[in-house]
């Protein structure tokens, strides 16, 4: 037994090893590939300019700059036209084909090629979807059609060429031989613009296609397995419906009585914060702070501590008037009173330490009178550092 985690840790390290190799690998092949796009752009840019410069080197010749202009513009016009024909037929030539089943089967079929799984078995499936190859057939009978013509009209070819060279110089007079510089660039430019348009479509757009159809096939089998999941879900939910509802009933019931003793538990708290609060407002003689302090301590041994400040306040406050009415009592007070101070700016800091400065420094500016509980702790090391030795007003209030 225990040579099973070892294992597992063997073949998960070997499996991180394996995944880091082929992350390695993609990005070799990813600035491969870009490596291979930059040659290719900087080759078509050094070929443009090449067919440019013959143009203009060619209308040069001619003297005059009118001449030129009308040369040159025919001749970026005639070579331009004869380049985007020629990307045309490269594209054609170039479009790679998609593999489907003959007769476009959509039966799954397992991940390893093998037949088809068994139903459910949605992790080793992989679904099978026919893309639109409109296009692939349209380039494969173009390609066979231009093929064709061309082996059958090969002999008439040099005669064509010759005519059209005739036909394309009748349209300089001033030279007459022009049409066979024409012809040239013609071919220099066709031929430049099918290897650009072949070289291009197999290196640029084959890859786009296949990343494409794996995101595709990728969804699908993640829709497959979010089906599989749903289904699941659905069986399970079915299965315990009964036992679910019952459930919802017996949750609802307790969060209403979970409620119903929290709301209690306010009301009690908050009737022991008023009690608290009539006592420390009753005549000192009366010794109110006394049956304050009692009220707190019996609310605290039946609902334990409560987070709330004004209830420490209260009662550090109410410590505060036992230690000036009974002098013997007085450290007891002063700890029972810091304890309950320290609980106050554990809760509410901000407003903790505004309460505990108001009721303990004498010269605190928001002072009203009989607001003097704890001032009999003002001098209090522990007091001071706690809430500090000048009077304290938050910045927000």
């Amino acid at each position: 037994m225990a040579s099973e985690p070892e294992g597992n840790q063997s073949t998960s390290h070997g499996l991180e090893t394996l995944q880091e190799m082929l992350s390695a690998r993609q990005r070799d092949l990813s600035g491969q590939h870009g490596t291979d796009i930059h040659a290719l752009r900087t080759k078509v840019w050094f070929s443009v300019a090449l067919g440019i410069l013959g143009v203009g080197l060619y209308a040069a010749h001619f003297g005059s700059w009118a001449v030129f202009a009308e040369v040159f513009a025919a001749g970026i016009l005639v070579t331009g036209a004869a380049a985007l024909v020629g990307t045309l037929l490269g594209f054609l030539f170039g479009i790679p084909r998609t593999l489907v089943d003959e007769g476009g089967s959509r039966q799954p079929r397992d991940v390893h090629g093998g037949a088809a799984a068994a139903p459910g078995a949605v992790d080793r499936v992989v679904a099978v979807y026919s893309p639109n190859t409109n296009l692939e057939q349209i380039s494969d009978w173009l390609s066979k059609i231009l093929v064709g013509v061309g082996l059958t009209q090969l002999n008439d070819i040099p005669a064509a060429l010759v005519r059209f060279s005739e036909w394309l110089g009748s349209g300089m007079p001033h030279h007459p031989e022009a049409g066979k510089f024409a012809l040239g660039a013609i071919a220099y430019a066709s031929v430049f613009g099918f290897l650009y348009g072949y070289i291009w479509t197999r290196v640029v757009l084959s890859p786009m296609f296949r990343r494409a159809d794996e995101h595709l096939r990728k969804a699908i089998v993640e829709l497959a397995i979010a089906e599989r999941s749903v289904s699941k879900a659905i069986a399970k939910a079915a299965v315990v419906e009964r036992s679910a509802t019952e459930t919802v009933e017996r949750a609802h019931a307790k969060a209403e009585q979970v409620l119903l003793e929290a709301q209690q538990r306010a009301e009690q708290l908050e009737d022991t914060l008023k009690r608290m609060l009539d006592r420390l407002h009753e005549p000192r003689e009366r010794m109110g702070y006394a049956d304050a302090i009692r009220i707190a301590e019996e609310y605290v041994a039946r609902q334990g501590e409560p987070s709330n400040f004004l209830f420490w306040l209260r009662y550090a406050a109410a410590q505060g008037q036992r230690a000036v009415h009974e002098p013997r009592a007085y450290e007891d007070a002063k700890k029972s009173a810091l304890e309950a101070a320290r609980k106050v700016l554990r809760h509410s800091p901000e407003m903790g330490r505004y309460w505990l400065s108001l009721l303990c420094h004498p010269e605190h500016p928001e002072r009203t009178a009989g607001a003097a509980d704890l001032q009999v702790f003002f001098k209090e090391p522990e007091f001071v550092e706690l809430i500090g030795n000048e009077p304290y007003v938050p910045a927000n209030k």
